[in-house]
């Protein structure tokens, strides 16, 4: 045999065999997604959940810091291939913050932000407090008004154990005689003044 007949056996050898081969490995679907990942305008810490699901099936991706930015990818290699424009939402930490679809071999980027990036703003720095009669901060002085700095009320307090009883009075009838006995003192010491005080009667001259 031949080195030519060798080599156009070895051919049809390999063009029959080749696609059993491939059948048996079966096709190798895939689709990439990636792209960054911000909460508030912010990065996220490095290896928090990004899921992502095509249809209903959920995949699962970490997000790392590239040149100082948060960014999460992913490959999705199904059994079998996903009909084409099949829904492919994104999830930071369970909440929903992105959409795509799935294309065959495709390379997507898709890239993740959830809430409302932070404004840098003004603010009036306080640097100490005190009590006064109104409220308010004047040149980072905040005063409080002493009148609104009330607590709840306190729990009332326990009743007092009562005194002890005071001596009884002296019975009325006693007191009424001992007043009788004195009455009749004074009367009879004022007669007793008045007659002697009263002129004796000179006899008549003869």
């Amino acid at each position: 045999m031949t080195k030519l007949r060798l080599l156009a056996l070895l051919a049809v050898v390999a063009l029959v065999l080749f696609p059993a081969i491939a059948f048996a490995a079966g096709p190798a679907w895939s689709c990439t997604f990636h792209g960054t990942v911000q909460v508030n305008g912010q990065n996220v810490t490095d290896g928090t959940i990004i899921t992502i699901t095509v249809g209903s099936d959920p995949y699962t991706a970490t997000t790392t810091t590239v040149a100082g930015v948060s960014r999460y990818g992913y490959t999705v290699n199904p059994a079998t291939s996903y009909a084409a424009d099949t829904p492919v939402t994104f999830k930071i930490a369970g909440t929903t913050v992105g959409q795509s679809t799935w294309t065959d071999f495709d390379n997507k980027e898709v890239n993740l932000t959830s809430g409302t990036p932070i404004t840098p703003g003004t603010c009036t720095c306080i640097t100490s407090a005190q009590l006064g009669n109104t409220t308010g901060v004047s040149n980072g002085v905040l005063t409080i008004d002493r009148n609104q700095i009330k607590g709840d009320p306190g729990t009332p307090g326990t009743p007092g154990t009562p005194g002890t009883p005071g001596t009884a009075g002296k019975d009325a009838n006693n007191v009424l005689g001992i007043v009788g006995i004195v009455l009749g003192a004074i009367a009879l010491i004022v007669a007793v003044v008045v007659l002697m005080r009263k002129p004796q009667a000179t006899p008549p001259k003869t």
